[in-house]
């Protein structure tokens, strides 16, 4: 995952990673790719853009959830990526962590051990590693309270 230095438009985000379609690798119609959260690290914001959106193969949908171990789509849930299948460019977290419920889930969530956040695509109708197009930018707002993290 990237840092975001101060000087470039982050939106407010302080981390991101780029993925394209040539980065799904696996024969089958899931893929996870994870951004490390180290310990002490507190996710107040998760939210993407999709630039191009995915195609490729016998691909008719692809499914994207954000979350963790602790819940698979506890940031962003089900949120359609393909061009068949009325693709959404633009979301922010929705999900259980960061829906404005009650406690701490309005601040965000904290992690007190290292932790991935994970972001799993499911294709419908062929494997991912069929996809040909597609580019999607996931954005993380983190604040880190483990100076050792920094």
């Amino acid at each position: 995952m990237a840092r975001v230095a101060n000087n470039e438009l982050s939106n407010g985000y302080s981390d991101y990673t780029t993925i394209k379609h040539g980065d799904f690798t696996a024969a089958a119609t899931t893929q996870t790719f994870t951004l490390a959260i180290p310990a002490g690290g507190i996710v107040r914001a998760v939210g993407y853009y999709l630039e191009t959106a995915f195609d490729g193969g016998s691909t008719s949908a692809l499914a994207l959830d954000i979350g963790d171990g602790s819940d698979a789509d506890g940031f962003l849930a089900n949120i359609e990526t393909h061009v068949d299948a009325t693709e959404v460019t633009y979301s922010n977290g929705v999900g259980a962590y960061l829906d404005g419920g009650t406690g701490t889930e309005q601040q965000g969530k904290l992690y007190t051990s290292a932790d991935t956040i994970d972001i799993l695509f499911t294709a419908t109708g062929a494997n991912v590693n069929t996809l040909d197009t597609g580019k999607i930018t996931i954005f993380v707002d983190m604040k880190r309270l483990n100076p050792e993290s920094v």
